[in-house]
């Protein structure tokens, strides 16, 4: 296999990655539309959402972040100098390691369900307590074969494979998908879809074994060169085990005071969240993922070019994040009204819900770019600092919640929400002037603020015409008897997603008539 990375395939796979995953988020929508219909709107669902978010935050971890971060790097080196048999040696003895410890620990969750719920959820009721018990006994042993893939995956980075990756999510999406219709065709109880999420993740890890056996890898015996392989690998891994999860332990630490408010607010929480995440899967962690092992080629080999590449996927990132994020503004009220709560949700959480995500996609231009300074920091080998940011960030979020949770009365849950902004927005920046002193990378400030006054300048243009078009459509909608339906029920999505389609489009024929330059995108 060509372990080679050029231009061309870091945007073709990047594309390729963010086409899967865009696949993935949107039956991830429709799983969580049929979801709210299952579960409602209140301690039920706030129950099973905290009791899935305990592997789920894991899996996050491990396959977005540490696993990845920490190994990655270690396994292009030693595909490179060494071979994939040693590689595969390192894979094996990782394996041994981390399923050892993680069934250990779930054995312990299985057995202890109320501590960890006390834990994460302490604001519970003994209603919410009792429902989520039974659904942290069946779920959490999924953490055990997602954690196996995403070693898997660290694996397949190394030889630049990414479909696997990115397909991964869609097996999951689908097998929930059946689950959820098996319970509403036959009446199942909730406990059944638990199971379904369960077979989702052993259906995945078999998947990756498959590709994995495919690309020459293997199980090998490990030796004491492994064992040194091994040891420098876990070393990095512990801090990036907190650095990668900077996010998860924002949104846990938001889960924890919400769980005081009403029944309802997790909810309205998670799935703003989920939202938000939708462009930070599709681009920033697409390409971020991408970006990992040819940072890591380049270092070794071509020094001088990281500040090139930093500046490139600087501008990259934020002519992708900004009009994802003004989109997002633009349409949350509708995402909660026609689609996801409905007839599930009275009018002021739907108003509370469209709040929260307006709050969170204001996140997404630093949470994306976090990714890929993140990433730089362990091309380098260097861990410590990107653990250092994370907890400085994570003890700002964990303040602004006592802050609201104390002081902003009934607006606390958009203190809560806005916490996450505020830790992404700390994180960017002392990444960036951490990575300034400690590794020489420059921005090129003037070059960058000249592409982003040009970029400012599109995409007032793009959205303008979007938004003539938006209001000549409606008004000429209003004058029929099909107004209620596309405008206040699914019916919206039929003309307003070719809108953003047009829009983006119109925002990537006209880089060069508008003098952006993007070596990511440029021929």
């Amino acid at each position: 296999m060509n372990d080679k990375m050029t231009k061309k395939s870091i945007v073709q796979k990047t594309l390729q990655f963010g086409s899967l995953t865009l696949i993935s988020r949107l039956l991830g929508m429709i799983r969580d539309l049929l979801q709210i219909r299952l579960l409602g709107f209140g301690a039920i669902s706030d129950a099973f959402l905290v009791a899935l978010r305990i592997p789920n935050t894991l899996r996050k971890v491990f396959a977005e972040g540490a696993l990845s971060s920490a190994f990655v790097p270690s396994f292009v080196k030693i595909v490179k100098q060494d071979g994939k048999e040693d590689a595969s040696r390192l894979i094996s003895i990782s394996m041994l390691f981390f399923q050892a410890i993680l069934l250990l620990f779930t054995i312990f969750v299985v057995t202890c369900p109320r501590l960890i719920i006390g834990l994460l959820a302490s604001g519970f009721s003994e209603e919410q307590i009792s429902y989520a018990v039974p659904f942290v006994r069946v779920l959490f042993p999924f953490i055990l074969f997602i954690s196996a893939s995403a070693l898997l995956s660290a694996a397949l980075q190394a030889s630049n494979h990414f479909f696997m990756i990115a397909f991964a999510p869609i097996i999951l999406n689908i097998t929930f998908l059946l689950s959820i219709a098996l319970c509403f065709l036959f009446k199942l109880p909730v406990i059944v879809y638990c199971i379904g999420i369960v077979i989702g993740g052993i259906l995945q890890f078999l998947c990756y074994l498959l590709v994995y056996f495919r690309f020459d890898f293997s199980f090998q015996k490990y030796d004491a060169n492994s064992m040194v392989n091994f040891k420098k690998a876990i070393s990095k891994f512990g801090n990036c085990l907190f650095a990668t999860s900077v996010i998860e332990i924002s949104i846990w630490i938001d889960t924890g005071f919400a769980s005081y408010f009403e029944k309802g607010s997790i909810s309205i929480i998670t799935y703003g969240y989920s939202f938000m995440r939708i462009p930070l899967g599709i681009f920033a962690i697409g390409f971020a993922t991408v970006l990992l092992s040819h940072l890591t080629r380049t270092i070794l080999y071509a020094p001088s070019r990281l500040s090139f590449y930093l500046l490139e996927a600087t501008k990259f990132n934020f002519w992708i994040s900004l009009p994802s994020s003004l989109f997002l503004i633009f349409v949350s009220e509708k995402i909660f009204s026609t689609l996801m709560l409905a007839g599930s949700a009275t009018n002021a959480q739907i108003l509370k819900a469209s709040w929260i995500l307006t709050i969170f996609a204001c996140a997404i231009i630093f949470l994306s770019w976090n990714k890929v300074l993140t990433n730089v920091f362990y091309a380098f080998h260097d861990t410590w600092t990107p653990t250092l940011i994370g907890i400085i960030s994570t003890i700002l979020s964990f303040c602004f919640n006592m802050l609201s949770y104390f002081y902003f009365g009934k607006f606390a849950i958009y203190g809560i929400a806005f916490s996450t902004v505020l830790s992404g927005i700390t994180t960017s920046i002392l990444s960036f002037l951490y990575l300034h002193r400690k590794h020489n990378a420059s921005l090129h400030i003037g070059r960058l603020g000249s592409f982003a006054s040009k970029c400012l300048f599109q995409l007032s243009v793009g959205f303008s015409l979007f938004y003539i078009f938006y209001l000549a459509i409606f008004y000429f909608i209003s004058k029929t008897s099909f107004y209620s339906f596309f405008y206040y029920r699914i019916g919206y999505w039929v003309i307003v997603s070719p809108l953003c389609g047009a829009t983006l489009l119109f925002l990537f024929f006209t880089r060069k008539q508008f003098g952006l330059k993007i070596y990511f995108l440029d021929r």
